[in-house]
């Protein structure tokens, strides 16, 4: 065997055991995420008013995202093998709103979006597909019910 040979089905062998590893690590890092958290389908942007509109607004890539009490967890990375911890807070009038059937791809026919207030970073959009609402609301159900009458306030004095 030529020496070219042999050094390049040792790249060759290499590449296929590096890609072999990542498919691995990936399938198990989507297996174990969703048996340990209720996850949800989603796509993360910044809110309405921002600099972009229509569809470049949302990230390109859907990923998965969970709640734990008030922190959302959003799968990230490349292959999405990291948690990225999300210290979300809800505004006080914010709905789950719909969305039309072409502003956000990958969610189905009917998508859903809320807007969520980062603690100290500003503000993100969520969007889903309209089945996983109930999940997107997470510990904020409030913000799923809309039209309801202000809670009664006592006085400051």
């Amino acid at each position: 065997m030529s020496p070219v040979l042999a050094a390049a089905s040792a790249l060759l062998a290499s590449a296929v055991s590096v890609l072999m590893t990542l498919t691995v690590l990936t399938v198990w890092g989507k297996i174990r995420y969703a048996r340990r958290l209720p996850s949800f389908r989603c796509r993360l942007g910044p809110p309405t008013g921002s600099r972009r509109r229509g569809r470049a607004r949302w990230c390109l890539r859907r990923s998965w995202a969970a709640w734990v009490d008030d922190v959302l967890l959003v799968r990230s990375g490349p292959l999405r093998l990291w948690l990225t911890p999300l210290p979300i807070g809800v505004a006080r009038d914010v709905t789950v709103q719909a969305l039309g059937p072409g502003e956000v791809r990958g969610l189905g026919p009917h998508p859903v979006a809320l807007r969520l207030t980062l603690r100290d970073e500003g503000e993100l959009e969520i969007a889903v597909a309209a089945e996983n609402a109930d999940r997107l609301v997470g510990p904020f159900l409030t913000a799923a019910l809309s039209g309801l009458p202000d809670a009664p306030r006592e006085p400051s004095g």
